[in-house]
């Protein structure tokens, strides 16, 4: 087996472990709240983790955009939400190819959107199922109140080629307890039954379980990442993911430079901290700043000045969004640790790799 120390850099790696640990804790969690478990692939973006995860448990899958479900299609997945405004004729060819395979369900926030799939549908003879999508607060999509929720479910009551499943949000806040009771109150007496109710968020499984929510959509638990350990979410111990980098330099005073910037990590710092990235062997270190091929790992935390990586030293980053960072790999590298790990900064020769995982869905914004 190759060793993750002997890869080269860039590399994008995960602890198998600790994946399957994730996958295996959040169905848990979702059993014993009730909830159906319907995770985002656009983290990881690889088949053969998505199937990891129906096998533990989930009923489906999420997909963000078009080009992901027609990958996980291909690989066998039958049961996809996509919580996305659908517009254009190219989108509507193609996700009605879709609907003739799989069991397809889109989220709506207006009446132009849920026409345009009716009427694509119903031409081509398929039927889509239609989540309204409602705002929590973020404000870049949904409708903003139960008396448009139950306008909009009337339409698609009426229309053909299309069914009202249910609504959905993210990330699920604890306002919709009321919004979803007084929706639910309006449907009933129009006849309109509410079936689902998809909530989300990585960590916001209770506060679906109290809004009334059916299913969870979660995405960074999988992987977890630096946003979700700060918010609580996680323990440091449990991100599975990490790009292993190269020191290439540490001529400037307090700073080291690394082999990965801007191509190789998103470059969307946690605001309150200014902090890239994570550095697993050197705690006190981080992922400061970025350009393209250049990352400057700042070491003025660092207690022990000599501790410092040298170049030619090989470590893992932690970043802050996974999802981000997959997209900008082709390659994932699945490992796992064997013995204990030096504690002395020194990246361990006993991190073996099991397998070499293709990102087919990396790139799919359309």
């Amino acid at each position: 087996m190759q060793r993750v120390a002997d890869l080269d850099t860039p590399s994008m790696v995960v602890d198998l472990d600790k994946l399957e640990a994730n996958i295996q804790r959040l169905q848990a969690s979702l059993d014993s709240l009730g909830l159906a478990n319907r995770p985002h692939i656009k983290t990881h973006k690889i088949p053969a983790i998505g199937h990891m995860q129906i096998a533990a448990g989930a009923k489906g899958i999420t997909c963000q955009k078009l080009g992901e479900a027609e990958i996980f299609a291909d690989a066998g997945f039958d049961d996809i939400l996509i919580p996305y405004n659908l517009v254009g004729a190219p989108k509507m060819e193609r996700l009605t190819r879709l609907a003739r395979r799989v069991k397809m369900t889109v989220a709506v926030d207006g009446a132009v959107a849920a026409r345009a799939i009716a009427e694509a549908c119903d031409a081509a003879g398929v039927e889509v199922t239609l989540l309204i999508e409602v705002d929590t607060g973020m404000h870049r999509a949904g409708v903003q109140s139960p008396e448009d929720a139950q306008t909009l479910a009337r339409s698609i009551a009426d229309s053909p080629g299309v069914r009202f499943g249910g609504l959905m949000c993210y990330p699920t806040k604890p306002a919709m307890v009321a919004f979803h009771a007084e929706v639910r109150d309006r449907l009933t007496r129009d006849g309109i039954p509410l079936e689902q109710f998809s909530g989300g968020g990585t960590g916001a499984q209770q506060v679906s379980k109290d809004a009334g929510c059916t299913e969870h959509r979660s995405g960074t638990y999988s992987y977890n990442d630096l946003s979700v350990w700060r918010a609580g979410n996680c323990e440091l111990d449990q991100c599975a993911m990490s790009v292993l980098v190269t020191v290439i330099s540490t001529s400037c005073p307090g700073f080291s430079t690394i082999d990965g910037g801007s191509k190789t990590f998103t470059n969307d710092a946690l605001q309150t901290t200014g902090v890239n990235g994570y550095v697993r062997e050197f705690p006190e270190i981080y992922l400061e700043k970025m350009s393209e091929e250049h990352g400057v790992l700042n070491l003025s935390r660092l207690t022990d000045a000599s501790a410092r990586p040298r170049v030619g030293d090989k470590i893992h980053v932690i970043p802050n969004h996974a999802c981000g960072t997959t997209n900008l790999h082709d390659v994932v590298y699945g490992y796992r640790a064997h013995g204990s790990r030096p504690t002395d900064g020194t990246l361990s020769g006993d991190e073996l790799i099991e397998v070499e995982w293709p990102v087919p869905a990396r790139g799919k914004i359309r």
